[in-house]
């Protein structure tokens, strides 16, 4: 190959050497039409034959050589099959002859392919994606829309949408602090991460909200000169959470405020500083045996009687609260109202005892109702509720049908309290309780996966203290951290003899939550037990996340990071704040069982059902029901797409040693359990 260039018509060639190493193809025809110079880079890119080797020759044989390669662009491109691209470049000489200049682009033809494909890609991303696209410039104003985001404004282009926002492009926002929000958390992190604002469809001004991302684009240098982002309606998410808030903070069957809502008026009017309130807490007398008198219908269109004569007791002013099935507060606030409590508890019984129209009759009740003030007969909103429901007792001891308001006089039954106090230490110290357990079932597939695990307290001299009465005043007592701790080990010990794959719910108080090593009991309990720290979940309330927000995200993501799941219990009857569900690292949302025992008498609650549902799929969480009894319920929550359900139609909770035997008799079966019996899930 040296020889091609070893010498010329002219003689010998000098610039050899250097032609021979050119990166690019390099052939010099003179003015006769023969090839004198063709340098060994042009025979490999042009895939020349043995007959090229060697110049000259003739340029009509070159000429016919390229002539058979495929060409693009009017044959200044060649490919080759073996996938070889090259670029030729003419240029005529002085002499008459002329340059061809052979350069191999094969590997800056694949970038341009690729950078065309990546761009059609891009554009069919762009102009067919559901949500909004664009990039504006630092100051708003809009440089590019995709279709979406333009028919989000109300606009048929991307032009229209470009050319008629001219003026501010920040009033679009209804709250002008969300453009200040954008702003800020651009200019701190340099990207927006789910933003929900409220904004005006530019077209036609009516209101919609959307939830926005949005990123710098940056220079070379890391300046930013543009902002990119997209943008997704979210006006029907924001319809069915504002629902879901409102069905949270109030009492679905009445219209009254939920015990949650009450427990937060009542810490804001108890504040240091505050002006003073009174607090009416109201039992009805006999309701239970009227309601199995007259039936439940008949029940419920009392209890929305009731509400409304007390609203009307309360006026503006006061708060009514339905806070159980038959008991109801009123808290009202001012020096006003704290002058006239026993006027107003006076008006209450006075109007409870008037008979009340339901179900084409005339029923009389009645009712019970103990008041106590704030600041003079408590000094925070605890005690505030612990004297009114001491005064409220005092009543229902006396024989009903009456008022009392707090004195020191009830100092006897503050001394109850106090013994049950003591005689709890006691038990706590001694580890004298007992844990039950309620199954959870998995109803298409008519199997067990996991059981609650539920304390129990059976006093030597009392008999069973019901839960909600020995909870409470662990809670107060701060004695609910041993108990809780006890509870942890006892659940763990006893789910190491239940079958693999069965799941153990635990409940977890605020005072645990916020007890310092409790992450290292939790960890040590499952390395000694041998534990699968996935079959645990545990479960912890609203008022939890609402007293310890910062401090419960920070364990609940240990516990997580360990392998443990978290449910949230009794959701809708507190905050039920959605943010919560983002907020925190949840697995499970437990449906509170007061919504399932009115599905069929109040529509929102099988709304509230429904949502919940749909937000626990979104959200990929296992969604259960709780306090389900009847056939009825069970079918019209699995056509809702409710699969995991627990209640007394199931079985009531009970001791590990009858847990272990039922298993045990179901596992062994043969044959196969009858329908309706339950079988143990293994995984």
């Amino acid at each position: 190959m040296e020889s091609s260039l070893s010498s010329t018509a002219s003689g010998d060639w000098q610039l050899a050497p250097v032609l021979n190493a050119l990166p690019h193809g390099l052939i010099v025809t003179d003015a006769a039409g023969t090839v004198a110079v063709c340098n060994p880079r042009a025979v490999e890119l042009l895939e020349l034959p043995e007959e090229f080797h060697r110049t000259p020759f003739p340029a009509e044989m070159l000429a016919r050589h390229l002539d058979s390669a495929p060409a693009q662009d009017d044959g200044d491109i060649l490919c080759f099959d073996g996938g070889r691209i090259v670029k030729l470049t003419h240029c005529p000489t002085a002499s008459g002859g002329s340059f061809l200049l052979i350069e191999d682009i094969s590997a800056q033809a694949m970038q341009e392919r690729a950078r065309l494909q990546a761009e059609s890609e891009y554009r069919s991303l762009f102009d067919n994606a559901v949500y909004g696209i664009y990039r504006d410039t630092l100051d708003g104003m809009p440089v590019r829309a995709n279709p979406a985001l333009a028919a989000l404004n109300g606009y048929d282009s991307e032009e229209l949408h470009i050319g008629a926002v001219t003026a501010n492009p920040w009033n679009w926002y209804v709250d002008p602090t969300r453009a200040d929000e954008f702003r800020r958390l651009m200019e701190t992190n340099g990207r927006v991460k789910d933003l929900v604002s409220e904004v005006y469809r530019h077209q036609t001004g009516e209101k919609l909200w959307i939830t926005e991302n949005a990123w710098y684009v940056r220079d070379a240098d890391g300046k930013p000169i543009f902002v990119e982002g997209t943008l997704l309606d979210a006006t029907e998410r924001m319809a069915n959470l504002g629902e879901i808030e409102r069905q949270a903070n109030i009492d679905s069957l009445t219209g009254a405020a939920n015990r949650f809502r009450f427990l937060r008026r009542l810490d804001e009017d108890t504040r240091p500083g505050m002006k003073g309130c009174a607090l009416f807490t109201i039992d009805l007398d006999h309701f239970k045996e009227v309601n199995d008198s007259v039936g439940h219908a008949v029940g419920d269109e009392i209890l929305k009687s009731v509400v409304q004569r007390l609203q009307d007791i309360a006026g503006d002013t006061g708060l009514v609260a339905r806070l159980g099935g038959d008991e109801f507060a009123i808290l009202d606030s001012g020096p006003e109202a704290v002058a006239q409590q026993a006027a107003t508890a006076n008006t209450i019984v006075a109007s409870l005892c008037k008979p009340i129209p339901a179900g084409g009759r005339q029923i009389t009740i009645g009712a019970s109702v103990g008041v106590a003030a704030f600041p003079a007969d408590a000094g925070s909103a605890e005690e505030l509720l612990r004297h009114s429901d001491l005064a409220l007792y005092e009543v229902k001891s006396a024989g009903r049908n009456g008022y009392q308001i707090y004195s020191a006089e009830l100092s006897s039954l503050l001394q109850r309290q106090k013994d049950l106090e003591r005689e709890l230490r006691s038990a706590a110290e001694a580890q004298t309780f007992e844990l039950h357990y309620q199954p959870i079932v998995e109803c298409r597939e008519n199997r067990i996966t996991g059981y609650e695990a539920l304390i129990r307290w059976n006093h030597p001299v009392l008999g069973p203290i019901p839960p909600d009465v020995f909870i409470p005043l662990a809670e107060r007592t701060g004695l609910m951290t041993d108990i809780g701790a006890w509870v942890i080990s006892r659940a763990c010990e006893d789910l190491a003899l239940l079958p693999p794959g069965i799941r153990m719910g635990i409940n977890v108080s605020a005072n645990q939550l916020r007890s310092a090593g409790l992450f290292e009991h939790i960890a040590t309990t499952i390395e000694r037990t041998g534990v699968d720290p996935c079959c645990i979940v545990f479960e912890i309330t609203e008022s939890v996340l609402v007293s310890n927000s910062d401090g419960a995200r920070s364990l609940l993501g240990r516990l997580r990071d360990l392998g443990a799941q978290i449910a949230l219990d009794d959701f809708g009857t507190g905050y039920s704040s959605l943010s919560y569900l983002q907020k925190f690292p949840l697995t499970e949302v437990k449906i509170d069982r007061s919504f399932i025992a009115g599905m069929f008498e109040q529509k929102a609650n099988q709304a509230v059902i429904r949502a919940v549902l749909g937000i626990g799929r979104d959200l990929d969480m296992e969604v259960v029901a709780e306090g389900v009894e009847t056939d009825a319920q069970i079918q019209a929550l699995s056509e809702l797409g409710c699969r995991i359900m627990q209640g007394y139609y199931f079985g009531k909770a009970q001791p590990i040693t009858d847990v272990v035997a039922d298993l045990a008799l179901k596992i062994m079966a043969v044959p196969a359990p009858e329908p309706g019996t339950l079988a143990a899930s293994s995984g």
